[in-house]
């Protein structure tokens, strides 16, 4: 589940997940009680895991208990590369990492136990809440919409994602179906699909929230994806979809025309993540290419960078820089995209350009640990550079900060809110995520 903002014009990603802000705020109000570091759980078992061994000795096998939903060979396909590990010098904080990846397991404790067959890396683990039934009902001054969603996390007990809802308000309609298949043992592939309907207002901003088009517009789009793990750090993948875009009112400068799309995505990326008993960070990378076939309308291509580097300077405070990029060619509007591919929150929600490039760098900081999760504070300086048909060349700059909440009991990366200044034009932006990063 990846990492969006939630736009006025709704996105079909932003939109699937744009329910989880009702989970959030519950979430707070529930879990009011502060407990130990998830570290302190398993931080006796480490000193016993050197204790009594030599160097010489390796980890053979791997078993795991409190798995309810989970088959055990899908929770045990990340922890694999344990197995021939010296058992003296294993990291718990690395098998934490590991087990937290996932986003449905959570490690209660570790420790190396003999059997006639060598050393054991024995996890117990807890299961998260993967299943999401919610209503949701948003207002604000994009209006005010109602949906209700289903999603499973773990769907069959593989890890599997699969939402089913859909919206209805006074920006438009929208209903959709996703399903990811992800690889459960080496050398899988994973896939992945999507059916989107939808019927919304759109409107495209300047910096200083001014409209330059205002129409409504039907979109369906459908789209199928491969994706093959080649290690534990790279994958490959390719996508195909088609798209269909009709403009319904054409109340303020519309786009000259619908377009219909058949589009060609190769892509990969790079990933680690590590733990330092208080934040999980990330460190990826992603680049993806897309060709547009126009059958009706005008083709296009577009090219997508994005990057996160998250370092613990010390446990509990980490250093946290991000950047996105976005170059497309053509002129026409409906190939517009939002800021949000920039990694940058400063920005309109509705402002449209054709190309970006953002870059963010900041400070988080861990505050609590509460029943249902983590809560920690960041803040960041941000700079973005666009360029499109409504302003030209244009860059901005301006710091962001709120705050996350990392999930312990429900199979979500993150939530939080955010609040930015945008030092240029003046005008602040407030925004609810979901996932690590804008």
């Amino acid at each position: 589940m990846g990492s969006y903002l939630i736009p006025k014009d709704g996105s079909p990603k932003s939109k699937i997940l744009v329910y989880l802000v009702f989970v959030f705020c519950t979430e707070l109000t529930l879990g009011t009680l502060p407990l130990y570091p998830q570290s302190q759980l398993y931080q006796q078992k480490e000193s016993d895991i050197s204790e009594s061994l030599s160097s010489a000795e390796v980890i053979t096998s791997i078993e795991i208990t409190g798995l309810r939903r989970t088959k055990d060979h899908v929770a045990r396909y990340p922890l694999e590369k344990f197995i021939g590990r010296e058992a003296s010098s294993l990291d718990l904080n690395e098998v934490y990492a590991a087990i937290k990846d996932t986003g449905i397991l959570e490690l209660v404790s570790a420790e190396i136990v003999r059997s006639e067959n060598g050393l054991v890396l024995s996890l117990v683990v807890e299961e998260k809440w993967a299943i999401f039934p919610f209503p949701l009902v948003l207002t604000g001054s994009g209006g005010t919409n109602f949906g209700f969603f289903l999603a499973d996390r773990n769907a069959f007990g593989l890890m599997v994602q699969a939402v089913l809802g859909g919206m209805y308000g006074s920006s438009g309609i929208m209903a959709i179906a996703m399903y990811n298949h992800s690889p459960s043992q080496k050398g899988r592939l994973g896939w992945n699909s999507l059916f989107m309907y939808g019927r919304h207002e759109k409107e495209d901003q300047d910096r200083d929230e001014n409209v330059h088009r205002l129409y409504t517009i039907d979109q369906l789009h459908v789209s199928f994806g491969l994706y093959y793990p080649f290690t534990g750090h790279i994958t490959a993948s390719a996508a195909a979809s088609f798209s269909h875009k009709s403009l319904q009112k054409e109340k303020f400068n519309p786009p000259p025309d619908g377009a219909v799309l058949v589009s060609i995505t190769p892509g990969f990326s790079l990933r680690s993540s590590a733990w330092d008993g208080y934040l999980l960070s990330e460190q990826s990378l992603s680049v993806s290419y897309h060709y547009n076939f126009a059958v009706s309308g005008d083709s296009y291509h577009q090219a997508n960078l994005k990057a996160i580097w998250e370092k613990s300077l010390v446990p509990g405070f980490r250093l946290a820089a991000r950047g996105g990029g976005v170059w497309t060619t053509g002129s026409d509007p409906l190939a517009e995209e939002g800021p949000q591919r920039a990694q940058v929150d400063i920005l309109p929600r509705n402002f449209s350009a054709m190309h970006y490039a953002g870059f963010s760098v900041g400070l988080e900081k861990y505050l609590f640990k509460f029943r249902m999760g983590t809560l920690s504070i960041i803040g960041s300086w941000q700079y973005v550079f666009s360029h499109g048909p409504i302003s030209g060349n244009e860059a901005d700059t301006g710091p962001s900060g709120g705050i996350r909440f990392y999930l312990s009991q429900l199979a979500l990366p993150a939530m939080g809110a955010n609040i930015a200044y945008n030092i240029n034009s003046g005008l602040f932006q407030s925004s609810f995520y979901v996932g690590m990063s804008f």
